[in-house]
């Protein structure tokens, strides 16, 4: 397998230095490099594709038409939690192909984090899907100053930053009178953003022992269950319910679709679904920052709206 061309490659086909090959790239203001001398750095980026997907005219405006997508996640998560963001990403990726953008989509392991595939790219803005604290000042870290970021599924008490969230007050409100003073419990994916956990837990006021985040115990998830038996569960994810309903009874069940995916709601349940397109949402939030910085909201909340059957 041939090596990987680094930085210094492409300084030595250009015959340039390593720093000058960098101005070019990172098109470093401050700095006189004479027009011959770009046209043969991003000459040599092509030739030996220095980042894949990538020409060198892109680089010569500044702009790459490329927008990224890292997704925090473990091996150990739940398997429905690797797939409850399938349709988010497809809905996203149409939408960025509808306004000439193309999409780099990566997961990001919070435990051993390799960036590599996102330095090797110049991206106009980055989606961060469910990051913690720690693991989204480092990926911001990683960026140039401005970067437009949108993190999507988590809370970052930073005002540079927007996120998209699920609206959880008014979450509450609904299923609280659905069930109308009768007690439920609460299954949910476990969020890598615990600040997001938080939120959830203190809007549903209910005690810890009512809540359970799924994470990778399935037997602890059927104990909980089970422990809850015959009383109204409410459930956010539609995928997860698919998996509770092989010992759940489905009529007990209160399904939030988060996916936008009501047709995989078991059979019986009753759904609470969004009322707005979660995509289409996040997506507006990042074409409004990279037009202007300051022109939007630093959060958008996602109403719900109640379906009996479906």
């Amino acid at each position: 397998m041939s090596k990987k061309p680094t930085l210094r490659d492409v300084a030595k086909e250009a015959g340039v230095s390593v720093a000058t090959a960098s101005y070019v790239l990172n098109k470093v203001t401050n700095q006189t490099i004479p027009e011959e001398t770009r046209k043969r750095v991003y000459d040599a980026v092509e030739k030996l594709s220095y980042i894949q997907n990538l020409t060198a005219r892109a680089l010569s405006v500044g702009k790459t038409n490329l927008l990224g997508i890292l997704l925090i996640g473990k091996d150990s998560d739940l398997i429905t939690k690797h797939i409850s963001y399938a349709k988010f990403i497809d809905q996203l990726e149409r939408l960025s192909l509808e306004r000439q953008y193309r999409l780099l989509v990566a997961r990001i392991d919070p435990a051993q984090p390799n960036f590599d595939l996102v330095l090797e790219r110049k991206l106009d803005g980055v989606f961060v899907i469910d990051a913690s604290a720690n693991s989204f000042h480092e990926i911001a870290s990683k960026f140039t100053f401005g970067t437009p970021i949108v993190l999507v599924d988590g809370l970052i008490d930073d005002p540079l930053f927007r996120h998209v969230v699920h609206d959880y007050k008014q979450l509450f409100d609904i299923v609280n009178d659905i069930c109308d003073g009768q007690p439920y419990s609460i299954v949910h994916e476990c969020y890598h953003n615990q600040a997001l956990n938080n939120w959830l837990q203190q809007e549903s006021r209910l005690p810890a022992d009512r809540i359970w985040p799924a994470a990778s115990d399935v037997q602890s998830l059927r104990s909980f269950a089970s422990s809850h038996h015959g009383q109204p569960l409410l459930v956010l994810n539609e995928f997860l319910a698919l998996q509770l309903a092989s010992f759940v009874n489905p009529a007990d069940m209160i399904v939030v679709c988060t996916s936008d995916c009501p047709e995989y709601v078991p059979r019986g349940a009753r759904s609470i679904r969004l009322q707005q397109n979660k995509a289409e949402q996040a997506y507006e939030m990042m074409k409004a920052i990279l037009n202007d910085p300051f022109a939007t909201e630093q959060s958008v909340l996602l109403p719900f709206h109640y379906e009996s059957s479906i």
